[in-house]
């Protein structure tokens, strides 16, 4: 249900900025601004996916695993398809995952949410598996 809500609010939250910021700018600077921050966005994706490529290349030849270099990786490609969605809203939270603190911010969160999940349902399994009773030995 949150999703749909979402599916529909973000888009009318786009619309009503849009003509506000077209309002004050114009109809063509608004469009002329839209069609730069996408190819911004596309170029600085591009350039910080080669820069994540190679932490994750470099961590893997140390015998490290690239988990916060994959996570990073994949909020990088979620910033690259937001800065295409024509919009401002948009556009100003795929440049927020752009800056390289709030990714790192984001991924450690994930990651950290991630490994808590896996602990609990390793638990949980641990727990179902154990069978109580009464032993006893007869020779």
């Amino acid at each position: 249900m949150r999703f749909l809500a979402l599916f529909l609010l973000i888009p009318l939250i786009e619309v009503v900025v849009f003509i506000q910021v077209g309002g004050h700018i114009g109809a063509l600077w608004t469009i002329l601004l839209t069609l730069a921050t996408a190819v911004t966005g596309i170029t600085l994706v591009k350039t910080q996916g080669v820069r994540t490529f190679y932490a994750a290349k470099s961590q893997l030849a140390q015998g490290e695993a690239p988990a916060m270099a994959v996570v990073e990786g994949i909020l990088l490609l979620l910033a690259g398809v937001m800065l295409m969605i024509p919009g401002f809203v948009s556009d100003a939270m795929g440049a927020l995952l752009l800056l390289p603190f709030a990714r790192e911010a984001c991924a450690t969160t994930i990651l950290e949410k991630a490994l808590s999940a896996r602990a609990n349902r390793a638990q949980s399994a641990h727990k179902q598996n154990t069978i109580d009773g009464q032993f006893r030995r007869e020779d």
